[in-house]
């Protein structure tokens, strides 16, 4: 009887070893992807393959074409701009985040002497030429055009300088707006992701009001960072587990001092008075044109909602003459 006893108390022994075993190997597990996860999205380590087999974000055979002509576009009326070329030390995000998060950026300034501004802002895993060809408009109504590099997108930043979707951006364009003295002039923010991101936060935050921004352009831009990694986690990575996303939020808030559901546009967008745009395409296959809808009608300023017909980075070229002539309204409101 005693044997029996030995036998069957180790056999639940055992057994609840392996229990905990398991469920070491499988936290270990989550704790890793998320790991894997945060360098993807936030240090961009190996994005490119992920973004260019994503459905939604891949651009194959006539869709590549279109935005090849877009790319051609953007470089074709920057040969008639006189470009200055400079850089600026990010300062006022220190108190905020640290040292660490002081750096320098550059910037192509195309310019023609005027008193009006716009400033074009890329989204992730995009560069300077994925938003030029916007310039063209502004510049043939006598804008200047600035296109600067966004943290974590310069020669050698990939898997070292994070990128926030607006959240450190927006301390960036506020020092370069006060570097070139732009808060003295009229001063436009189109940008798509988290250039439109940083565009919302920095027109929202009181604390930088002295940017003097008069107005944005806020192309597919997320509703909130919480909702929305979980939703960018289960459509990438077909993952998206309680624990997993408790490991992720850790290392957000551990390595970039903020936590995901903390990051709400629609908040801050609630706090703007500037006349705004905001663009989404109605075919976009990345992010839910609900979620600039949601964040244009918790707009505290005049704003206009532009829905068009086209795909995710390929709205200037399929919307036809509809983008623009949203812009012509933005135009009138500023005049």
């Amino acid at each position: 009887m005693n044997r029996e006893k030995h036998e069957k108390r180790n056999f639940w022994l055992l057994l609840a070893l392996a229990v905990v075993a398991g469920l070491g190997f499988l936290i270990w597990g989550q704790y890793n992807t998320a790991s894997t996860i945060f360098d993807m999205g936030f240090l961009r380590r190996n994005a490119a393959e992920l973004m260019t087999s994503a459905e939604g974000v891949k651009l194959e055979g006539e869709a590549q074409e279109q935005y090849d002509a877009l790319l051609r576009e953007g470089e074709e009326w920057t040969q008639k701009a006189a470009l200055k070329q400079g850089s600026w030390k990010t300062e006022s995000i220190v108190p905020w985040f640290g040292e660490a998060a002081g750096i320098t950026l550059s910037y192509d300034l195309y310019t023609q002497g005027s008193d009006h501004t716009v400033i074009l802002l890329h989204g992730f895993q995009e560069g300077a030429g994925d938003v030029r060809y916007w310039g063209s408009y502004w510049w043939d109504r006598g804008w200047d055009v600035l296109v600067p590099q966004l943290r974590s997108y310069g020669a050698g930043d990939e898997g070292l300088i994070p990128c926030t979707y607006g959240v450190y951006e927006q301390f960036d364009l506020y020092d370069l707006i006060l570097a070139l003295g732009l808060d003295r002039k009229t001063l436009v923010i189109q940008g798509r992701g988290t250039g439109a991101a940083a565009a919302v936060f920095l027109a929202a935050n009181g604390d930088l009001a002295g940017a003097g921004v008069d107005g944005i352009v806020a192309e597919s831009v997320y509703a909130n960072m919480g909702t929305d990694a979980e939703t960018m986690v289960k459509k990438l990575f077909g993952l998206g587990n309680p624990i997993l996303l408790r490991f992720l939020n850790a290392q957000i808030r551990q390595k970039l001092g903020f936590l995901p559901e903390s990051v709400d546009l629609t908040a801050a967008a609630a706090n703007c008075r500037i006349p705004a745009l905001f663009v989404c395409a109605s075919d976009d296959g990345f992010l839910d044109p609900a979620d600039t809808e949601r964040v244009c009608a918790a707009w505290g300023g005049e704003k206009e909602l532009a829905s068009l017909t086209g795909g995710h980075r390929l709205l200037w070229a399929e919307s036809g003459d509809a983008y623009r002539e949203a812009l012509d309204g933005l135009l009138e409101q500023l005049a």
